[in-house]
């Protein structure tokens, strides 16, 4: 770990109102004395003040009047000595400053560098700094709330927890390799046994709500699909509720995904147009065919839009077919005007997984809102009946070590199912607690808590 002094904005850049310029390390107080000048400087000033003065530039001449907000290590949000200048926000002046703290012997912060810092002091613990980066990430009510949770430490105490029963686990089984003369056998490999397998239950059904947890954060994706001209377009408009996407009555407009995000319950969903899937020779209208194939591979819910008035064709069951098995919902779209022929009552591809049809009039208003409520229905089937109950996991990283966790408490209640070594089954219990320790940090490589950090934006 580095001891200089770094420097970045910790504001997005651009027209704004203010900026803020933070410095953090040890010579951060020196720096900002030689640049500020107020009634008290910022080496003199006691944690937690904010002083009104001026930012000066290499010349003496002011380069704006700014607050300088006082934080001395260890009270601090790296655990370094910390000053934070608010200046007049834009491009040139926030600019000047950094160039000027750099200038005086600041260096330009890494992208995440300041909760590293935080992070390597004993500020936070790993599971709560990726938990900054998804607050920060966060566009919906239920991920903010998911990722404050976490960063308020409820996913380290949930695991330090787990960590308590592992350890009293491993004390009992290491006491039978240690002392075996002193142990009933009889009586207590059943109950370890028990013990084990409440653990192993414990943590399994964690693995299994987490992935509906982390979408929650994350957000769901919709694709509207179908043949051309069906009104995808329309639908995707109406849901958004302005003109997102070009819509003319020529098959065909659209020739790329078109995105647009709305809220469901809290829900941050992401509805994408996709071109209408068909054969052509037409090299742009094929490219947009395959990229309307990859959106559908990657969405959470499909939404297979048909014409009503033409009734079932034979492209829709075919298409339907090639769907990847994720829940579907049928649109029966331009349900406004009279059907050329009778609908058949199969469903499209024989697919079963149909969680939902409904009839829409994508041009009418209010005529999308059968859809909408499709879609807001079929959210808790995707994410799980109790998505948000669970302590949540932030990443894909966390996932997969309390996946790895679950594995080893497995193989140890087996081994004690089988009466197997104890020697094997300590093992598989320290594999359980090192997996889990990696969740917060602990026993983590250099390498990847750098390559964590990377992902982080500048200043935070």
């Amino acid at each position: 770990m580095s001891n200089d002094t770094i420097v970045a904005l910790a504001t997005a850049p651009g027209e704004s109102a203010l900026a803020i310029a933070r410095l953090s390390g040890p010579d951060a107080l020196a720096i900002a004395s030689r640049c500020f000048r107020g009634r008290v400087s910022p080496e003199a000033s006691a944690s937690h003040r904010i002083l009104f003065g001026s930012f000066l530039g290499a010349d003496g001449a002011v380069l704006d009047t700014v607050l300088a907000s006082i934080f001395r290590a260890p009270r601090s949000y790296t655990g370094e000595d910390v000053v934070e200048f608010s200046c007049h926000g834009g491009a040139s002046i926030p600019a000047a400053i950094l160039d000027e703290l750099m200038r005086l012997g600041a260096r330009a912060a890494r992208p995440g560098e300041f909760t590293e810092r935080a992070f390597r002091n004993g500020k936070l613990d790993l599971a709560q700094a990726e938990s900054v980066a998804a607050l920060i990430r966060a566009r919906s009510e239920r991920s903010i709330r998911a990722a404050r949770s976490a960063l308020g430490g409820a996913l380290s105490r949930r695991i330090a927890a787990i960590d308590a029963e592992l350890v009293s686990l491993l004390v009992e089984v290491e006491a039978r390799i240690d002392f075996p003369g002193d142990i009933d056998e009889a009586m207590d490999v059943a109950a370890l046994s028990a013990r084990c397998a409440s653990l192993a239950a414990l943590v399994r059904d964690w693995v299994r709500r987490s992935p509906g947890t982390r979408r929650l954060q994350e957000g769901l994706r919709a694709a509207l699909v179908g043949r051309p001209n069906v009104g995808k377009s329309s639908l995707l408009n109406a849901l958004v509720g302005y003109e997102r996407a070009i819509v003319t009555e020529h098959p065909g407009t659209t020739r790329d995904t078109v995105e647009e995000t709305i809220a469901v319950n809290g829900v941050e969903l992401r509805l994408i147009d996709t071109a209408g899937i068909r054969g052509s020779r037409d090299p742009m209208e094929r490219a947009g065919v395959e990229r309307a194939r990859q959106a559908v591979d990657a969405c959470d819910l499909a939404v297979l839009v048909l014409d009503r008035s033409e009734g079932l064709h034979p492209d829709d069951g075919t298409l339907a077919s090639h769907l990847p098995a994720s829940p579907l919902i049928l649109a029966w779209n331009k349900a406004d005007l009279p059907r050329r022929r009778a609908s058949e009552a199969v469903r499209p591809g024989g697919r079963t997984d149909i969680v939902a049809e409904v009839e829409t009039v994508a041009i009418r208003p209010g005529g999308a809102e059968p859809l909408l409520d499709a879609i807001r229905d079929a959210i808790p089937g995707i994410l799980g009946t109790n998505a948000g109950d669970e302590v949540a996991t932030t990443s894909a990283r966390q996932e997969g070590h309390l996946a790895e966790a679950l594995g080893a408490l497995e193989r140890a209640e087996a081994g004690l199912r089988a009466c197997a070594t104890y020697d094997l089954v300590a093992v598989d219990l320290a594999d359980a607690r090192r997996a889990l320790g990696e969740i917060v940090g602990r026993g983590v490589d250099d390498a990847v808590v750098a390559a964590i950090f990377s992902r982080f934006c500048i200043g935070k």
